[in-house]
């Protein structure tokens, strides 16, 4: 297997970006960041107010969708003045990003998207369909960044279901190493082109997948999207051999493997997107996926340390406190947006900024959940950049979920998830 990734142009890729950004990684200033829209105690507490406000009234007004077309355009009328009054009374997301997130392209994919996966596989789990679709989503901002209409294809399909099938399977705790490497062993194969015949069911959505990418992209035309795949593929072996393993710094590199599996996830999903890149946007959704990376390793630091997956948080968790290295990830973040490559589309600097501020509140989000894992000092100093308080944060979701569970599958003939396409759309 190695001596094929020696050859691919892909591979090389990214041994030179890790290279380049572990280097990019080091020389990262560890300085607080420099943040805006730092605000009191009283005003986070206002933003929770009207926040809870808006949640409340929205799940009524689903609730309440009525039948008849007259009436649906009022309600419609009013669920928008409801939207807008919430989005011009808070810091997380303004008109310009709405006219973004909540276009009629974005939202016809992702509905689309979900009855897809439905079809695709009625057993998967709800959370795993929604990992799959945060993906999609940055696939389809990517679409944006290089010029194209959001659009859910074959291919950016198959690829963001890979994700949650691939990950969650190697990151199972009730399947064993071995089980685990003999089947990644056999998806190579399939990944370099071999026609192999499936042995199980799960081997068999996994070959669906990559058949509806060959069927959009000939491997003859396109080899660096397969040859991509294969990288990601390798570097989530990489990251395997690591779980289970308490290690600490210095003793392995880390770093090393969560910078090639973040890069190397977010560089496939642009080749799916665009078939080909120029060096610079490669370079650039390379980076873009170690953020992302190590956003997620920030969110997950308990859970990784208490399963034995080592990350460069992990890590660091319970140990030293997260101080400085969560100031890097912050100002990675920034320099590499701001180096970004000259986008032709019409609007690159909203994108760049609903970018910067989504993975800020990240982070921020992150840092709330584990309060425990900061000095008191810089704790202190980073939640007055917070949007609410630490408390809110850490029960915002669980509020939100629970919400949602009260919501009935129909109401009036019309299925929930469509009134909420339908109330969040532009029309």
């Amino acid at each position: 297997m190695q001596q094929i990734l020696n050859k691919l142009k892909v591979f090389n890729q990214v041994s030179t970006f890790s290279s380049l950004f572990t280097e990019t990684w080091w020389n990262t200033s560890k300085n607080f960041p420099n943040l805006k829209n730092n605000t009191t105690y009283l005003y986070k507490k206002k933003q929770e107010k009207c926040t809870n406000k808006f949640i409340d009234s929205f799940v009524e007004s689903i609730k309440n969708f009525p039948s008849g077309g007259q009436n649906q355009k009022t309600w419609k009328n009013n669920i928008d003045s409801l939207i807008n009054d919430f989005i011009a009374n808070s810091d997380l997301i303004t008109i310009e990003d709405k006219g973004i997130l909540f276009s009629k392209d974005l939202l016809k994919n992702t509905e689309d998207f979900v009855n897809e996966a439905q079809a695709f596989d009625s057993n998967m789990k709800i959370e795993d369909i929604g990992q799959a679709m945060r993906n999609l989503w940055i696939m389809n901002i990517m679409q944006m960044l290089l010029g194209k209409s959001p659009k859910l294809t074959p291919s950016i399909f198959s690829y963001s279901m890979l994700y949650p099938y691939t990950d969650n399977f190697l990151d199972s705790e009730d399947i064993s190493k071995e089980e685990k490497l003999k089947i990644s062993a056999t998806f190579e194969k399939r990944l370099v082109g071999e026609k192999i015949k499936p042995t199980s069911e799960y081997e068999e959505h996994l070959f669906d997948l990559i058949d509806r990418i060959e069927s959009e992209f000939d491997r003859s035309k396109y080899t660096e999207v397969f040859e991509s795949l294969l990288c990601i593929q390798n570097a989530q072996i990489k990251s395997l051999l690591q779980q289970e393993k308490l290690t600490g710094p210095y003793e392995c590199d880390i770093l090393g493997i969560s910078i090639e599996k973040g890069g190397s996830s977010v560089l496939a999903d642009a080749y799916i997107v665009n078939g080909n890149l120029t060096e610079e946007e490669a370079k650039f959704f390379f980076g873009y996926g170690i953020l992302l990376q190590i956003c997620d390793d920030l969110q997950d630091a308990m859970e990784d340390l208490k399963n034995g997956h080592m990350t460069i948080i992990s890590q660091l968790a319970t140990k030293w406190p997260l101080d400085h290295i969560t100031n890097a990830l912050i100002n990675f973040t920034f320099n590499l947006l701001d180096n970004a490559p000259p986008f032709t589309c019409h609007n690159i600097d909203l994108l760049k900024e609903l970018i910067r501020k989504n993975c800020l509140q990240l982070i921020l989000f992150a840092i709330a959940k584990n309060k425990h894992l900061y000095s008191k000092k810089y704790f202190k100093e980073i939640q007055a950049y917070f949007p609410y308080t630490p408390r809110y944060m850490t029960t915002l979701y669980k509020r939100l979920r629970r919400k949602y569970s009260n919501i009935k599958e129909s109401y009036n003939g019309v299925e929930t998830s469509k009134i909420i396409m339908y109330a969040l759309s532009s029309e």
